[in-house]
This record gives structure tokens, C-alpha cells and sequence, in this order.
């Protein structure tokens, strides 16, 4: 099939206004009085947050104090996150590789393991040993995961349009709420800096049909902030590999995984004032998809349909209170999977409202407090009928230095759910600078974490196999770490982390056959993930030439350490969790020209929980040469890129083909 073909046909969706009427939408439908009960005490709560939040807003400052919360404390992810490992994915490797997915980014540049279901399929995260379920996403700080399936698939999103990716290790659900057990990825939409009006276009052609094509507008003014872009990826990948199913595993050609995925984004700003801000965000994605057969099964025209709209408004004000923060947003979710024998259909919208209030004294202290609303509303074939949901959350965060080598951080969050009662969740955290010279920092950290997981739609509503009596998991994490800093001037930047962390997860959810033969969820067993993460960056210049370069490692060690159904397999390594991860990157920079290179390895890892299957350990190999060109003002950057470059035989599922070496040549032209 040519990759310009249609795989299905386009759904148009039915687009609602933005849902600023959102707190009507929470009608509680339980009839239990516990839940009825908790989400009285919420709405109270709720009440007293808004009320301190409309004197902020209606207060002008009348001083020149101005409340400086990232300015002080560092990067946002970080605010509240002491003694945790946050990460962010370096810029230029998202300028060198925007075609690519979020998972491809992630899995060239973090230790993190993606299971991924051939070039085609599904790719989903997992942290420290979890599940993808317990994994949360946010954009511009909403969880964006559909309550159907609770977890996100990484193949869907694209690294063009997104300004910032930062990861979080380990438990954050006081920060993030719900699935943050095993780490969070968060996502922000590009911020537009300069003035006047840039374009950015690039057109890619690639092996094995592969073509990419995007372009972005923005204008930023006094008042005025806007910008839009949108792309087209096609790939027929038709590439050939050793059919290991078969006798004497004869090289065959891929068939049937062609897909083509599209999208746009388009953000504004305006500023009211000085201290006052509106802003609106759109991020629409469309992905056609041919599913790659695995090896030695029949083909049975799998194909799969996703369409996701994002939308959302923030307000954001700044007074002698404090900065006050609202943001509304309306999601929602199709999916569309057919086969020779399946027709399925799983559309979810989601409502969401948040409200927080920031307030910061000098550089000792910040406090945040806030709330956040959500409302599902699933259809799903494979429903009885429609299922409507609501959630709720209270959240405290505070940071706080009480002398400038200490840093600490306490947070908390407690979650209503219908027909469930969440555990609180606690954080606290601490970073000590214990030594500081003119060249080199010591930092000892550590952090105590609690996390939480509701059960999704899916594990509670699906015909003949949800089971509505399930627990929601619960997670323990402690971790700790000490960290170097080396600075040399202007010549030379060295950072250095090593961090062992410990974790319990109980009533895990996992789908298991019961005494009928059926599969169904069940709180099946209680796991214990310890492991050990080491990474390294370095910067350093000699005269024209910049060099860059990151390492890291993981071990990771999951095990089962009690089973509350069958006879399970306790103290064996997790299904699809290698013990050993590791990244090497590496950036030569000298006028004009760069050389880009990413090393990554993954170990074993076992396709059973009982260790008796197994998938090789494997290396992949990823050069990139650019080349910047000054058109007066305008610059045009040719990029030649290998991927596979050892061309590695690999999988990351069991009998799915993954490529071969491939190159890839763009052509970049940017206007400021």
C-alpha cells in the first residue's frame, strides 16, 4: 500500500466549546454515602480555594514586589520535586529529530524502556519496573491519559510541536495525581520568544517510505503571542527481515504496517496587563494505522484508527497574593480498531478544570495549593452502555530553603473518586549542598513518596471481564542520591547523579485467566522495584568547537514479593523490564556543521513473568550530520541521518520485525 493511501476514512468530530461551565458538569451519581460524603467535604474545599482566589485576582499590586516562584527555585518541573531526578530531552536532539516520535526521543535519550508492537503498533512506557498504566502525561500540566485505557501510547505523539519534554522519576501522584507511581512525562507547548513574525518549514525523505513534512508560524508582539504548526508523516515501511518463525528464518519483506499521521497545534497568549494573561492551546493528532502482523501469524487486516483533540484555556494573574492559575480543558479520544473479525469503537471525553494559587516569600519559601476537577464521559463497544465518571483532588505543595544549602519540599494530595476512597499521598524531599568550592558542588538528596492508581474503565465496565470491586493500587517509593557539579570556567560543565531508589506497589492490577479460562482484572499481586540510575552530562568548548555529551544507566530489579491470587511467581523479574539499560550521546559542534550520535542498549528481558522466554540483549547505533547554512538573516540546515547504523537485528516484542538500517536526508529552512 502506498503510504499516501487512506487507511480509513476521516471521522469528523463534533467540536464542543471550551468548558468553562465545567464544575456544573460534576453531578454525583453514587449513591453510596461515603463517596456522596467526600465529595461534599471537596466541594467545601473547593468553595474556600476559589474564594482566596478572586481577591487575588481582583487585588492590583500596589508594590513593586514582583513573585518570582521559577526564577528562584529553578526549572517548574523541579519546584517541588526536591530529592527526585527530573531530566529534560536537550533541544537540539528535537531539532534534529522533529520527525520522530515521542517514544523515539525518549528511548534514544533516557534510560527509559518502551515496549513497542513493531513500527506500526503501540508503544507504551514503563518507569522503574512499572506498567504503562502507571505512568502519568501531562500537557501544560493536565494528565492527558483516556480514563478507558489509562495509559498513553507514545507512537502518537510527535516530537514537532512540542516545546518542552521533562521527565520525572518515581512516585510524584502529590504532585500529578493519579498513575504518577512510576515516574511522570510532562509536556509543554512551545513558548515564542523575540519579535515580529518566523516560519520554520522542513521536508524529509527517508528508507522504507518514509516521508515528513512540517511547517509552524508565530508572530510575538508587546500584547500578542501566536503560533500554529502543523505536519505529515508517511511511512510504507516495506523493509525486509529474517522471519525467525519460520525454518531456516528465510529474509521476507514487511508487509501490511504502512501508516500515515498528521496534526497541527496552535497556541496563543495575550497579555491583559503586565500581570495578567489568557492564553488558548489546541493539539489535534490523527494516526492511520496498518498493525504489523507478528511473525508466523495469519494476517488479519488489523488496522487501527486514533484521533486526539486537546483543548485548552489558562488564565494566569499576578498580585500582592500571589500568582493565581485556572486552566480549563476539553479532551476527547477515538479510537477505531477493525479486523476480519472486530469492529470496535472507543470514544472518550474528558473534562478537566484546575485552579492554583502560588505564593512565594523571597527565596525561603513557595507554597502552591490548588484543585483539580475531572469528568469521562466513555462509549465503548465493549460497554454495557455509556459510563460517566467524575474525580477530584485537593493538593498542597510546598518548597522551602531554610538556609541556602537546604532545600526542602512537602507535598500532599488527596483524590474523591466515585465508588472509591484513595489514600492520601504524601512527598517529602530534600536536596543538601554539603560542599561548594569555586569548582566543584556535592548534593546529597533524598524523597519519601506515596502514589496511587484508580482502575480504569476498561478493568471495571468491559462486558464479561470488568471487575467493578477492584482496589486501586497503592505505591511506597524512597529513594536517595548525591549528585557533583564541576565547573572549569567557561571551558568546562560536569554533572554527575547516582541514585537507588526502593519501591513497593500494592494491589497491582493485572489482566490473568480465571478458573473459567477467562481473562479478567484482579488486584493480583504486590511488586518491588529497587534499582540503581547513574547519569552524567558534560559541556565543554576549546575554541571554535563545542562538545556535548550525556550518559546513562539503569538497573532495574521488579519482582513479585506476594501473589493474592493462583500461585503467581514470586521473586522472578517482571515480563518485558530489563535488569540492564544504557544511553550514550554525544554532540560535536564547529562553524556550521554538527555531528550527532546516540548509543543505546537494552538487556535482556523476559516475555513471561516465569523467566522461561526470553528476547536478546541489543545495541543500536544513530548518527546524524548537519550542516547550517546563513541565508541572510534566514538559516537553512541540511541534515543526513542513519538510523540502525550497525544494522542490528532487535525487538522489542516478541516476533515483531523492528528495521533495519535506514538514512534519512531534511532539509530545514527557518526564518526568525
Amino acid at each position: 500500500m502506498l503510504p499516501g493511501k487512506k487507511l480509513h476514512g476521516l471521522r469528523f468530530m463534533r467540536l464542543l466549546p471550551l468548558p468553562f461551565y465545567l464544575i456544573a458538569c460534576f453531578g454525583i451519581k453514587a449513591t453510596g454515602y461515603v463517596v456522596l460524603f467526600s465529595f461534599r467535604k471537596f466541594f467545601a474545599l473547593a468553595a474556600c480555594s476559589f474564594g482566596l482566589a478572586v481577591p487575588a485576582v481582583a487585588q492590583q499590586d500596589s508594590t513593586a514586589h514582583q513573585l518570582r516562584t521559577v526564577e528562584v527555585f529553578g526549572k517548574p518541573a523541579e519546584v517541588y520535586a526536591a530529592g527526585s531526578r527530573v531530566s529534560t530531552v536537550d533541544s537540539s536532539y528535537l531539532s534534529t529529530y522533529a520527525s520522530s516520535s515521542l517514544a523515539d526521543a525518549l528511548q534514544a535519550r533516557t534510560p527509559i524502556y518502551f515496549k513497542t508492537y513493531g513500527v506500526s503498533g503501540l508503544s507504551s512506557v514503563a518507569f522503574r519496573g512499572t506498567s504503562a498504566t502507571q505512568t502519568a502525561v501531562l500537557w501544560n500540566g493536565l494528565n492527558i491519559a483516556p480514563a478507558t485505557l489509562g495509559q498513553t501510547d507514545f507512537s502518537t505523539l510527535p516530537v514537532s510541536g512540542i516545546g518542552e519534554v521533562a521527565v520525572q522519576y518515581g512516585s510524584a501522584a502529590a504532585t500529578y495525581g493519579s498513575g504518577a507511581i512510576g515516574g511522570a512525562v510532562l509536556l509543554s507547548s512551545p513558548e515564542y520568544k523575540g519579535k515580529g513574525f518566523g516560519a520554520d518549514l522542513q521536508q524529509e525523505a527517508g528508507s522504507f517510505g518514509r516521508y515528513f513534512s512540517s511547517g509552524s508560524l508565530h508572530y510575538s508582539g508587546a500584547k500578542l503571542e501566536v503560533g500554529a504548526s502543523a505536519y505529515l508523516r508517511l511511512a510504507e515501511n516495506d523493509f525486509t527481515y529474517r522471519d525467525l518463525s519460520r525454518f531456516r528464518t528465510p529474509e521476507v519483506k514487511q508487509e501490511h504496517a504502512a501508516q500515515q499521521l498528521r496534526g497541527f497545534t496552535q497556541d496563543l497568549t495575550y497579555h491583559l496587563s503586565s500581570k495578567t494573561n489568557v492564553a488558548l492551546h489546541t493539539w489535534y493528532t490523527y494516526a492511520d494505522r496498518e498493525l504489523q502482523p507478528a511473525m508466523g501469524s495469519a494476517y488479519n487486516n488489523a488496522k487501527q484508527l486514533d484521533e486526539n483533540l486537546r483543548l485548552m484555556t489558562t488564565f494566569g494573574h499576578s498580585s500582592r497574593w500571589g500568582q493565581t492559575d485556572i486552566k480549563a480543558a476539553y479532551f476527547k479520544d477515538y479510537l477505531h480498531y477493525t479486523d476480519n473479525s472486530t469492529n470496535s469503537v472507543a470514544d472518550v471525553q474528558t473534562y478537566q478544570l484546575q485552579a492554583e494559587q502560588t505564593y512565594t516569600q523571597g527565596q525561603n519559601w513557595s507554597l502552591r495549593g490548588g484543585i483539580n476537577l475531572q469528568h469521562f464521559v466513555a462509549e465503548n463497544d465493549g460497554y454495557a452502555g455509556q459510563q460517566d465518571e467524575n474525580r477530584a483532588s485537593v493538593f498542597a505543595l510546598f518548597r522551602y530553603n531554610p538556609v541556602e544549602p537546604l532545600a526542602l519540599s512537602l507535598n500532599f494530595r488527596q483524590a474523591f473518586v466515585e465508588n472509591y476512597d484513595p489514600l492520601p499521598t504524601p512527598a517529602l524531599g530534600f536536596n543538601w549542598k554539603f560542599y561548594n568550592n569555586n569548582r566543584h558542588q556535592l548534593s546529597l538528596k533524598g524523597n519519601v513518596s506515596g502514589s496511587y492508581r484508580v482502575p480504569t474503565l476498561n478493568d471495571r465496565f468491559w462486558i464479561g471481564a470488568g471487575n467493578p470491586n477492584l482496589k486501586p493500587e497503592q505505591g511506597w517509593s524512597y529513594e536517595g542520591g548525591l549528585r557533583h557539579l564541576l565547573v572549569l570556567g567557561n571551558t568546562l560543565l560536569l554533572e554527575t547523579e547516582a541514585t537507588a531508589y526502593h519501591m513497593f506497589v500494592d494491589d497491582w492490577i493485572q489482566w490473568a485467566p480465571d478458573y473459567t479460562g477467562n481473562w479478567r482484572p484482579t488486584n493480583l499481586q504486590k511488586v518491588r522495584s529497587q534499582g540503581i540510575e547513574l547519569s552524567s552530562t558534560a559541556t565543554a568548548t576549546v575554541g571554535d568547537v563545542k562538545l556535548s555529551g550525556t550518559a546513562g544507566y539503569t538497573y532495574t530489579s521488579s519482582e513479585q514479593v506476594a501473589v493474592y491470587e493462583g500461585t503467581g511467581d514470586k521473586g522472578k523479574q517482571l515480563m518485558y523490564v530489563p535488569l540492564h539499560k544504557a544511553t550514550f550521546s554525544t554532540e560535536a559542534s564547529y562553524r556550521g556543521w554538527s555531528v550527532l550520535g546516540n548509543l543505546n542498549y537494552t538487556g535482556l528481558r523476559y516475555t513471561s513473568n516465569s523467566e522461561t522466554t526470553s528476547l536478546d540483549d541489543f545495541l543500536l547505533l544513530q548518527l546524524a550530520l548537519n550542516k547550517k547554512l546563513q541565508i541572510r538573516q534566514n538559516t537553512l540546515i541540511l541534515t543526513l541521518r542513519s538510523d540502525n547504523v550497525t544494522n542490528t537485528e532487535y525487538q522489542t516484542m516478541a516476533y515483531r520485525a523492528m528495521p533495519p538500517r535506514g538514512y534519512t536526508f531534511s532539509l530545514r529552512f527557518i526564518i526568525p
